[in-house]
């Protein structure tokens, strides 16, 4: 299997390197024929073999089948009942399929597909370092030693901005956002040159990051992070987060000063995005227009109030508004009211909390990789506030179907490893009791037990 997932893994960041939809008809891709293969594999193996695998996190499965199943009833329902005026069933059946079915197999599948650490291993190296090889590629399209088509801003808010090779500026930087800390933790469990590879990659997709110019991921990369910091300080003293903080500002002042001169232009819009828009007296060009779209929408879902709870069903946003909702949660609760929404943000919950404790039990190593899980998930979570993401989804949810399965392992170890323990001392307690002195001695040998 574990071939089969790096296979994936090229095939998605080839795509999308490239450029390349590689379309092979009706909803299908290179990319879904393969996930779907593998599934069929594993389901397959379970049915000839038996024995599949024992269920991990029920919470995260609830949370999953409840969003996709009321996705998938208000779907029907939108087709079959309310019949809303230019509402598109095969287009949003698709996007249904490619948004939620597609990221069911996308997670679990890779979430009971991997057997032990190595496997972890080699599979989020693969993911993160695909991400750092089409950093290393955007720099070099932009600069001109490449020519793979890395689309740049030519006009109004988007002049000069680096697009990257994920779909939209924003999207690009929320993805790195959520793999920066992973590669991080790749570079400093690697030794020799594989470390110097590690670090280049984290420095490129930094500069890509800025390149961006997403203050959306910006907010993630400040807020996110920080957040993180507070769930995991138990394993970051205040000293080195510190001297974190600093060499990471050193760093970015230096990429970007390299970046000014590479790209001439991009230092001026940089600054004018940071400061000329946020020191505005308005609002709206705080913030880009998203407030308007924002307080738009809402008023919309104002006018039928029970929406707030149900939505008004799978897609329905998409034919009623030109513009995205540049808001990944509004975008939910509009669709699919409370429960979508509580549904997407029970994944995300859980997925943090799950790393955070796996944390606790981990060796050294796997212990940053969990921790740079949380980072990135907090830095995704608080990015998406103001985007919505298409192509950076099917490398987010695998990489947290690889991190949740290492860590709910972990967690299963650990568990196993305290009842077989108790285990242990319930029985020495019990032969201890039948000896002379039982009580003492009992209580005596429990302790040596533990």
């Amino acid at each position: 299997m574990r071939w089969l997932f790096l296979l994936l893994i090229a095939v998605l960041a080839g795509s999308d390197i490239l450029d390349k939809d590689m379309s092979l008809g009706f909803g299908l891709s290179p990319k879904n024929l393969l996930l779907y293969m593998i599934a069929l594999a594993m389901f397959f193996r379970m049915a000839v073999v038996g024995g599949g695998p024992r269920m991990r996190m029920p919470g995260l499965h609830v949370a999953f089948a409840t969003w996709v199943g009321y996705a998938t009833v208000s779907f029907i329902t939108c087709v079959l009942i309310i019949h809303y005026t230019s509402y598109d069933p095969k287009q949003s059946g698709i996007a249904l399929k490619a948004a939620l079915y597609d990221a069911a197999l996308f997670l679990f599948t890779v979430f009971y597909a991997i057997r032990d650490e190595a496997d972890f291993k080699v599979l989020t190296k693969a993911l993160v370092g695909a991400i750092g090889l089409s950093s290393v590629l955007t720099l070099t399209d932009v600069i001109g030693v490449t020519h793979l088509g890395v689309r740049v801003g030519q006009s109004g808010v988007e002049a000069d901005r680096v697009f990257g090779m994920f779909g939209h500026a924003n999207e690009t930087g929320a993805l790195l956002v959520c793999l920066l800390p992973t590669m991080v933790a790749a570079a400093l469990s690697s030794r020799g040159p594989g470390r110097l590879m590690w670090y280049v990659a984290v420095l490129t997709s930094l500069a890509v990051l800025v390149l961006t110019i997403s203050r959306g991921a910006y907010v993630g990369f400040v807020v996110g992070y920080g957040i993180a910091c507070v769930l995991c300080r138990k394993y970051l003293p205040v000293s080195r987060v510190v001297s974190w903080v600093m060499i990471g500002a050193s760093t970015t002042v230096v990429l970007c000063i390299i970046v000014s001169l590479a790209v001439p232009n991009v230092g001026s819009v940089v600054v004018d995005r940071l400061v000329g828009q946020t020191s505005s007296f308005s609002l709206m060009e705080v913030s880009s227009g998203r407030t308007n779209i924002w307080s738009t929408t809402i008023g919309h879902m104002a006018d039928e109030p029970l929406t707030f709870l149900t939505g008004f069903g799978w897609n329905v946003y998409a034919t009623r508004f030109v513009y995205v909702t540049h808001n990944y949660y509004l975008d939910l609760w509009f669709n699919l009211g409370l429960v979508g929404l509580l549904a997407f943000v029970a994944i995300l919950y859980q997925g943090v909390m799950t790393a955070r404790r796996a944390a606790d039990h981990a060796s050294p190593e796997m212990r940053r990789y969990m921790i740079a899980f949380v980072f990135g998930i907090l830095g995704m979570a608080v990015s998406i506030m103001f985007v919505n993401l298409t192509r950076p989804w099917p490398y987010i949810w695998l990489y947290m179907g690889i991190s949740l399965s290492a860590a709910s392992t972990l967690l299963m170890d650990r568990q196993s490893m305290e009842e077989a323990q108790g285990a242990s001392a319930q029985a020495v307690l019990r032969v201890a009791r039948g000896s002379p002195g039982g009580g003492v001695v009992g209580a005596a040998a429990v302790r040596g037990v533990r």
